[in-house]
């Protein structure tokens, strides 16, 4: 159920005169509210217990995304993150560590292009370089030469 405004009265009026025995009374909005409650308004919450995380952790590592599990189990994605979290999975499409960058760089001085680093790490091309911009590292050139 929803709260009506008198704004358009001439629309919904008839509506709800034929819902209910007796018509609900308008009042002038200047002095009190122009809409009656009818219920409560509560978010409902969404209690996910042990059996739910499990299946959360096995659908994620299957290739669900955040979005699409906070949308089936009906809460949000930050639930959903949290608990994969706590059950001890690894998120994807997390930002490198200063260690992993580390590696990234000693990689790439072995002569390994962007995307040979990226592939070995589970990142990008484009990862590795925005990571190397961030440090300062002078990235080659696609043929191999300094630029």
């Amino acid at each position: 159920m929803v709260a009506l405004s008198t704004a358009d009265t001439n629309k919904w009026s008839h509506l709800i005169e034929s819902v209910f025995e007796s018509p609900i009374p308008m009042s002038d909005s200047r002095t009190t509210l122009d809409y009656q409650l009818v219920g409560p308004i509560r978010q409902q919450q969404r209690r996910l217990n042990e059996a739910h995380t499990l299946e959360l952790v096995d659908r994620y590592e299957s290739g669900a995304t955040v979005y699409e599990l906070a949308k089936e189990f009906r809460c949000s994605r930050q639930t959903v993150s949290e608990r994969l979290k706590k059950a001890g999975v690894t998120m994807r499409h997390q930002s490198p560590t200063p260690e992993v960058v580390d590696a990234m760089v000693r990689l790439y001085l072995s002569e390994l292009s962007l995307v040979e680093v990226g592939k070995q790490l589970g990142f990008c091309a484009n990862s590795v370089a925005s990571c190397f911009r961030k440090r300062g590292i002078q990235v080659r050139d696609t043929h191999g030469r300094s630029r």
